[in-house]
């Protein structure tokens, strides 16, 4: 994972839309997003089955990670948003499953819209800015398997995104009942307003973000005790399968986010499990000890020789200690298992452009157009294709693919610049010229919504 500072101008842009704040423009740049291919399968692995008990198709909610100690989550139209606070202290799959069943439930009610007369008022252009703006932010730099943003204030505390008493209940009940279906034991709910519970009496007054937006009370923990006592999922854990991916998130994330001194230090030397060797490749990595990260890394790999993530790990490691040839190998390999991953065919292509060769250069066109059919907003994606399409000398092309990079920069009047130079250079009716007028309409609607 890197860390990218980048301005954030549609984030900011929709989300003061959505609040009716000039302040809230500041906060909304301050957001920090990640990108993992591997974190983003295990939660897409656990939450498509909760998607599918509520009757909602899995493809139609995005979900995002905000790099954030606090333990929250929230859901803003069919976008859902996990801090890495509340993914790191979560220590069961039971919990986190909790969570994303209680706020699909938010979402399958239309809670957040119910609370947000802002929304009501202007909902078709508001939640498309404020979906774009995360999903640009999200896409952040980093094609090296992760990017995150500076930053660390999240709009999960502005009152758009309260629930009722009333609605949290609902949503508990709710919850419930998707995870009876699949069937999770219901019990981690509970744990987890245990924890809430917990952090407000540690706080002395000062509650954490999750307990401001999704008020806690005795009723409505009564009322979830008596409901999972009486579930018919008690007892179900989370299966082997789920559980071992959930361990290798968290660890990860600990891995990239805490203190690599701290991690090396708590992580004893002789404890072989996948776990611990994750946590110390990386902690490795960023201490710029790439001999300890790769002797770590290239462990895992010989005990798990098909898993495409470990090695785009080490594609990682190679690329971010200026090793890009060595890096594109690893990469390569990472691609061969896992074919549909846009963020690894990214990553890969960065490597390739760094190689300025023209067979490099032509392969990393390749990857990079596949990972833009399946993630059209990732900016990081439309930077680099740009550079090899300029190299490539197809210069529509590359004129193409900036205005796509600089339409979700927010970067407008550039955007409209060079799609309007795809249109005159473009036959009339072709994909080029039909994608560059969707750009400029789309520039258009955020004009109209600043």
């Amino acid at each position: 994972m890197q860390r990218i500072p980048r301005k954030l101008s549609i984030a900011a842009l929709g989300v003061a839309l959505m609040l009716g704040s000039a302040a809230t423009s500041a906060k909304a740049q301050s957001l920090s997003f990640i990108r993992d291919a591997e974190i983003e399968a295990t939660l897409k692995r656990m939450s498509t089955p909760v998607f599918r008990a509520a009757s909602m198709a899995p493809d139609s909610i995005r979900i995002f990670i905000v790099n954030d100690k606090s333990l929250n989550a929230f859901v803003v139209a069919r976008n859902m948003v996990f801090h890495t606070g509340l993914l790191t202290k979560l220590e069961s799959p039971e919990e986190l499953y909790g969570v994303i069943a209680h706020e699909t439930a938010h979402i399958a009610a239309g809670h957040a819209v119910q609370r947000a007369g802002a929304v009501r008022q202007a909902a078709g252009p508001v939640i498309l800015s404020v979906i774009l703006g995360i999903a640009a932010a999200a896409a952040g730099q980093g094609g090296a398997g992760a990017a995150i943003i500076a930053g660390g204030q999240t709009v999960a505390q502005r009152g758009f995104l309260k629930y009722t008493r009333g609605q949290e209940s609902s949503a508990d009940q709710a919850a419930i009942g998707y995870l009876e279906s699949l069937p999770v034991d219901p019990k981690g709910m509970l744990t987890t307003l245990e924890r809430l519970k917990a952090v407000e009496i540690v706080s002395l007054g000062r509650r954490d973000p999750y307990a401001n937006t999704h008020p806690l009370s005795g009723q409505r923990i009564a009322l979830l005790e008596r409901r999972v006592n009486s579930s018919s999922a008690r007892g179900y854990p989370a299966t082997a399968e789920i559980r071992y991916w959930h361990q290798r998130m968290r660890a990860k994330l600990r891995g990239f986010l805490d203190n690599p001194v701290r991690v090396l230090s708590e992580v004893d030397r002789s404890d072989r499990s996948e776990t611990a060797m994750i946590m110390r490749a990386v902690a490795h990595h960023r201490s710029s000890d790439l001999r300890n990260a790769l002797r770590e890394v290239d462990g895992l790999i010989a005990a798990r020789p098909n898993d495409a993530y470990y090695h785009e790990l080490r594609g990682q490691f190679l690329f971010e200690s200026a090793r890009p040839r060595d890096a594109v190998a690893s990469y390569r390999r990472a691609v061969a298992l896992a074919p549909d991953e846009p963020l690894i065919q990214v990553a890969y292509a960065r490597a390739l452009l760094a190689l300025d060769e023209p067979s490099a250069t032509q392969q990393a066109r390749t990857a990079l157009l596949a990972a833009t059919r399946s993630d059209d907003l990732h900016t990081e994606a439309w930077r680099s294709l740009s550079v090899a399409e300029a190299r490539l000398g197809n210069d529509l092309g590359a004129s193409l693919a900036t205005a796509e990079f600089q339409a979700q920069t927010g970067s407008f009047d550039a955007a409209e610049r060079n799609a309007r130079r795809v249109q005159n250079g473009s036959p009339t009716g072709s994909p080029g010229w039909i994608r560059a007028g969707d750009i400029i309409a789309a520039v258009e609607r955020a004009r109209r919504n600043r």
